[in-house]
Parts: C-alpha cells; sequence; structure tokens
C-alpha cells in the first residue's frame, strides 16, 4: 500500500546483550526512549534502502529453475529539520570531554534501534518501520554565511542496519532472523505493545504513565515527549 508523511521517529539506546539502556546520561532517557518531536523538531526525510535486491537467477535445461537471493543489507538516510544536540551526538557514539565539555567521536559505534511511524493515503493507518541494531554516522557539516536569506544546515545521518542483537526477535515464519521489521496498525495480530518491546529491548509500558508525562515535559528535550510512556524491563511494550 502507498503510504505518506512521517508521523515521528522514536530512538533508544541498547546495550550490546540488546537490553534498553533506561538511563538519563548513559541513555536517551530515563525511560530510554527519545521521540524526536519536540519544539521546532523532526524528520523531513527518513529513506530506507537495500531492503532486498534483485535476486540471480539459476539455469538448468535452457530455464530459470531456482532463484539465488542475497541477505537483506538495509541503509537509512535520516535528515533533520532539527535535533537536539546532545541526542545527536549518542546517536552517533560521541561521547563529551570533562574538560572542554565539546563531544568527541568514539569507538565501537553505540547500538541504536529506532522506530519510524508514517501513514496510509488516507491517514487511518499507521505503518511503523523498525529496526533494531543501526549505527549512525553524521558524514558531514556544513556552514554557509546567512545574506538576506538564511542559510541553514540540516543534520544528515546516514546508518547501517545490523543484525538484531537478540536471536528470538525479527524472526520470519520459519525462523530465520531479518534486520527489518515493517507492520500495519489494522493488521488483525497488530499489537503496539509487542513491537516496541521486540524493537526497544524490553520497553514496557508503566501504569504511571501520567507522572511519566509530567517528569518528562519538566526534563524538556532530554527525554521522551509526553506522549510515550515509562519503561520498565519486561517483554512487553508501550503504545505511541
Amino acid at each position: 500500500m502507498s503510504k505518506h508523511n512521517i508521523v515521528k521517529a522514536t530512538f533508544a539506546l541498547l546495550d550490546d546483550n540488546g537490553d534498553l539502556i533506561k538511563d538519563a546520561t548513559k541513555g536517551l532517557s530515563a525511560d530510554g526512549i527519545y521521540v524526536a518531536d519536540h519544539n521546532g523538531e523532526g524528520f523531513s526525510q527518513i529513506n530506507v534502502t537495500a531492503i532486498e535486491a534483485a535476486g540471480t537467477p539459476g539455469w538448468g535445461n535452457g530455464q530459470i529453475k531456482r532463484t539465488a537471493y542475497g541477505k537483506s543489507m538495509p541503509t537509512l538516510a535520516l535528515t533533520a529539520l532539527d535535533l537536539d544536540f546532545k541526542i545527536n551526538q549518542m546517536l552517533k557514539g560521541y561521547t563529551q570531554n570533562p574538560n572542554t565539555g565539546a563531544w568527541v567521536r568514539q569507538l565501537p559505534k553505540p547500538h541504536v534501534a529506532m522506530i519510524a511511524e508514517s501513514q496510509s493515503l488516507d491517514g487511518d493507518i499507521s505503518i511503523y518501520e523498525c529496526f533494531n541494531n543501526i549505527e549512525f554516522v553524521e558524514e558531514a557539516s556544513n556552514n554557509s554565511t546567512d545574506t538576506n536569506n538564511e542559510a541553514a544546515y540540516s543534520t544528515v545521518l546516514n546508518g547501517t542496519v545490523l543484525t538484531p542483537l537478540k536471536p528470538d526477535i525479527f524472526l520470519a515464519a520459519n525462523g530465520v532472523q531479518q534486520p527489518y521489521m515493517i507492520a500495519k496498525s489494522n493488521d488483525p495480530n497488530f499489537n503496539l505493545d509487542k513491537l516496541y518491546a521486540e524493537t526497544f529491548g524490553g520497553y514496557t509500558k508503566s501504569t504511571g504513565a501520567a507522572s511519566s508525562a509530567a517528569s518528562s515535559a519538566a526534563s524538556g528535550a532530554t527525554g521522551s515527549t509526553a506522549s510515550t510512556t515509562t519503561v520498565v524491563p519486561s517483554s512487553a511494550a508501550p503504545s505511541h
């Protein structure tokens, strides 16, 4: 089906075991996730390529008898209207120097999980594209002088999608793990809670959603927005 519009992009940092990092310092927020939808913030482009490639035909007896398909190797290209500075650095794996306060590149890259939400053409159906293990780079920083027009630079992040961190997630019906999932909100078995749990390393909806919203409002751009909920390690996930 056709889709349009970016509703929101939601991010999280996972540890090497694939579990959500729920820490305002080590993770993206106290509840672990960050919805890039604060004042002036959002994405103008989220493009996914190389989800699949055309297969290689196998010939026999003058006919194509089978087709060989390579692995799925998705890549991401994100363009932000604006993105919180600290969150941008953490998605890339930069760390803050205690002497200068400057952010410096550090390897290995962090494990970033992401869900990109878009809409059906009539706007009644949500489409969710899910990635459990991304490594992001910001390849360039462009600067131009203002004239009678403002010269603005949009943050551009490029991501390589790696194998999911846990062996029992992102599984096809035959049990083979894949790096990409896509979901539609009106499918019979759709469950947004479980989708978030699987993608975001155990994110689960808390009964304290109201207090989470108040805490989020107080923390400003450092945490998830009021439309998100609190994280508790579990196997069920949140409604957004």
